[in-house]
């Protein structure tokens, strides 16, 4: 190969490398630029700003992969926040405040909490200190509302799954941080 076409052929290389590397986004900040996809005016936030004054409305923005920003047009993380996990290469936001939130894998998933599946049965009722199913406690508002009707429905279901009319008394034991049935008294209807 001639030097000339070696030349070339670095030249071209380098002018296909050199954006990818200019447009890698560093982890732990969002770029905000002043022009749709990905041009003009840059904005740079690290970290969380409670109060930050983007100096023009954002018409695009870089996130990190794998990151998820927060960003606000409040001051406070207040008013309609749009939540982002990717780059945007299209908006039109006003940015007052912005922060980076945890990415959704990152969350500690809920553990199952083994039960001991015991009960004292008696003609008209039946009594479980530790509801449970397949061998872990039940979630007494596994949709997280933490209502006390919510846990008497619960309570409800289960006791209705063992063949009885209804609970007639139930309470709520907190296990690592989640509420759980406890106590349920299950009776038949009369």
């Amino acid at each position: 190969m001639s030097p000339i076409r070696k030349l070339l052929w670095m030249v071209l290389a380098a002018a296909l490398v050199i954006p990818a590397i200019a447009s890698a986004q560093r982890s732990g900040e969002i770029v905000f630029f002043s022009e749709p996809s990905f041009r003009g005016r840059s904005y740079t936030v690290t970290g969380a700003r409670e109060s930050t004054m983007l100096p023009f409305t954002a018409r695009s923005a870089r996130v990190a992969s794998g990151e998820t920003w927060e960003v606000c047009p409040q001051t406070s993380y207040r008013g309609n926040c749009q939540t982002i996990s990717q780059s945007q290469s299209n908006i039109a936001w006003t940015v007052s405040s912005v922060r980076p939130r945890p990415r959704a894998s990152l969350l500690p998933v809920p553990v199952p909490v083994p039960g001991n599946g015991q009960s004292l049965r008696g003609i008209d009722s039946e009594y479980f200190p530790q509801p449970s199913e397949r061998g872990f406690r039940i979630q007494s508002c596994p949709n997280g509302s933490g209502s006390s009707s919510c846990a008497g429905q619960s309570a409800d279901r289960f006791c209705q799954s063992r063949g009885w009319s209804r609970s007639s008394f139930e309470r709520e034991e907190t296990v690592l941080g989640r509420k759980f049935l406890a106590d349920v008294l299950c009776t038949r209807n009369r």
